[in-house]
């Protein structure tokens, strides 16, 4: 009770000395100027793709134009996504759509679907592939050497209407990449 009474009259304090006023006019001080720190280069890619959250990938707008709701988000240590579904009136026909930022594994690792294709979305290289275990189709785009973010789709039909859809939402995700 005491250390309870004690914080909150400390609290009281800090925030009784942060509300009082000063009278008076600024005026400007004389002498050594304050030393500030400043970068010199811009951020490396390793860098900013630390900053890389797949949910914020695809915006509202996005969102409605693939028709696609609210985004859930899957992490482990490895990996981030995000995963949108896209409900038809037929359930066979609504599909999902994934964006997951792999933050240890280049393109040149990924596992997919024999038919892998060089693809360049924007300024990103990357490969195109059918999916691995059923239909669906994987866009995959290099962000570092060993870094890539992956555009899927995975549902029931046709794996070309899927790959469509993959390459429409790889190109709307890639302009917010590093």
């Amino acid at each position: 009770m005491r250390r309870s009474l004690l914080g909150l009259v400390l609290g009281f304090a800090v925030v009784a000395g942060c509300t009082s006023q000063v009278v008076g006019s600024p005026t400007a001080v004389v002498g050594d100027p304050q030393v500030t720190t400043t970068r010199d280069t811009a951020p490396t890619s390793a860098e900013t793709a630390q900053s890389i959250k797949p949910c914020s990938l695809l915006s509202a707008a996005d969102l409605r134009v693939l028709g696609a709701g609210a985004g859930a988000v899957e992490q482990d240590k490895n990996s981030e996504s995000c995963l949108w579904r896209v409900e038809k009136p037929l359930a066979s026909e609504s599909y999902l759509i994934g964006v997951t930022w792999e933050k240890d594994l280049a393109v040149g690792e990924l596992v997919a679907g024999p038919g892998k294709t060089p693809v360049e979305v924007g300024r990103h290289k990357g490969v195109r592939a059918p999916g691995l275990t059923g239909p669906g189709c994987v866009v995959s785009l290099g962000i570092t050497a060993t870094s890539r973010v992956d555009v899927r789709t995975v549902g029931r039909g046709d794996v070309a209407a899927l790959c469509a859809i993959a390459m429409a939402a790889a190109e709307k995700v890639e302009v917010r990449l590093p």
